[in-house]
């Protein structure tokens, strides 16, 4: 069973602490998070099925049908999670789909195949999005505002906290003006972070997994700081807070996301 709780949390969460991002060059230790999801999406999430449709994408975000919204550009497609149900639901929407594992961009480019979409409304592709202007082809100079829309879903918490303005100055650059980030990732709080042992916490928001991949917790302050800061115009900012409960393990299991929507400006 699932209830939505209030929209609205307000006081219980840290404001944003410059220089505790990461310890003790924590992150470097870790390696290469291309070469850690890479291995995540060939061997754990190799049948494509970690994870699940995330149907309620379209709910969140409504604006996604809307019928001018007809370029739409995923940063970090995973199995294509997040993919289907956009081209499932607004039918004028072509996608690119990116992610700097292979085996991801595999992974999404059968799931379109597998529901029967024409080649041409998705494109998938293999790009360091938080590493210098991303370029749409190879060989190309990176075509800035061409997408009416991107989407970060469960990304930008994977991305080195160093190199996070690089992804949300890519989102900046290919955006139409006027074009919008829609964002959800994990909220300050949330389960997962209250579960993550002393041991893998590398800042007051930051964690690495048993894998070596990271895991930020975002408060709503930091989120509007980093994306106002690569230039971009706040429209909404709030938490979804889901209460979840196994009747089975008698278990309740309380998620806090970050749910933001950003605006390139018109000039």
């Amino acid at each position: 069973a699932e209830k939505i709780l209030s929209s609205k949390e307000e006081g219980n969460h840290e404001r944003e602490r410059g220089g505790d991002d990461e310890k003790d060059g924590g992150i470097e230790k870790l390696g290469d998070q291309g070469k850690a999801w890479e291995k995540f999406h060939n061997k754990v999430n190799s049948t494509a099925k970690f994870f699940k449709e995330k149907r309620y994408i379209l709910q969140e975000f409504p604006a996604l049908l809307e019928e001018n919204v007809l370029e739409v550009c995923e940063f970090g497609c995973g199995n294509g999670s997040t993919v289907i149900p956009i081209l499932k639901g607004n039918p004028l929407a072509r996608v690119t789909a990116m992610d700097f594992s292979e085996s991801a961009v595999e992974h999404t480019r059968q799931a379109v195949e597998r529901e029967g979409f024409e080649s041409a409304r998705c494109t998938v592709m293999t790009r360091d999005l938080s590493s210098g202007v991303v370029v749409e082809e190879e060989g190309g100079s990176g075509e800035e505002g061409k997408f009416d829309a991107v989407l970060m879903v469960f990304f930008l918490s994977a991305v080195p906290p160093p190199k996070m303005d690089k992804a949300i100055g890519n989102a900046l650059h290919l955006l139409k003006p006027g074009g919008r980030v829609f964002f959800r990732d994990y909220g300050m709080f949330d389960l997962t972070q209250l579960r993550f042992p002393q041991d893998q916490k590398l800042g007051s928001k930051l964690y690495h997994r048993g894998d070596n991949t990271l895991s930020y917790f975002f408060t709503l302050e930091d989120l509007a700081a980093k994306f106002e800061g690569e230039g971009f115009e706040t429209v909404e900012t709030d938490y979804a807070c889901v209460e979840l409960y196994n009747r089975k393990k008698d278990f309740e299991m309380r998620r806090v996301f970050a749910h933001g929507v950003f605006r390139k400006p018109l000039r």
